[in-house]
């Protein structure tokens, strides 16, 4: 048993179908960039992953670097110390 429709309710339901198809229409624009960001976000190309660190220097080693002294080539005379601090 189908129910046909009254031309009433074919109109209202063309009007809706109007009415849903221009609203998307403005925001077609928008739900495109969103959705581009959104699966940028989920799926990063992989040119932009971070390359992943080798086990053994993610256990945190580093190596200590030891204090020199370099010695400079000015003169120890007092005379050149300025005469204000």
């Amino acid at each position: 048993m189908r129910r046909k429709f009254s031309p009433i309710e074919i109109a209202i339901g063309i009007l809706i179908a109007i009415g849903l198809i221009v609203s998307l229409r403005v925001l077609f624009i928008p739900i495109l960039v969103l959705g581009a960001i959104f699966l940028l976000y989920k799926f990063p190309p992989s040119r932009w992953k971070k390359p992943s660190m080798p086990r053994g220097a993610a256990k945190g080693k580093t190596k200590n670097a030891k204090f020199r002294v370099i010695n400079g080539t000015k003169d120890a005379d007092k005379d050149d110390l300025p005469k204000y601090h």
